[in-house]
């Protein structure tokens, strides 16, 4: 079923479904709704397409092959690199949400 599969490349991206709902460009809710009984969108698949190479279509529309393309220390690496852009993406709001502290505590 494509929700399972949609389950899976959530859980290999290392993200929340709140963050990996935000990466594909759609909402939580939006998200929730495809993994809980509403069809899963066009738009999202397209968007798991081009968010992550390294998933083979083929398996995620039509269940043939594996879910990475490549080898696998290939797809490791990748998938590293995408968790270290959401880890400097989090440190980025903390600072900026310090920053607000501040100003607050200053005023």
């Amino acid at each position: 079923m494509i929700t399972e599969k949609l389950l899976a490349v959530i859980e290999y991206s290392g993200l929340s479904q709140t963050a990996f709902a935000k990466k594909v460009g759609s909402t939580q809710a939006n998200l929730w709704r495809q993994l809980n009984g509403q069809r899963v969108n066009v738009a999202t698949l397209v968007a798991v397409a081009q968010q992550f190479p390294e998933i083979d279509c083929n398996w995620l529309l039509r269940d043939e092959g594996s879910m990475l393309k490549g080898d696998a220390e290939t797809a490791q690496a990748k998938r590293l690199d995408n968790l270290v852009d959401v880890i400097a993406m989090q440190q980025e709001t903390i600072r900026n949400l310090q920053e607000k502290i501040k100003q607050l505590q200053n005023q």
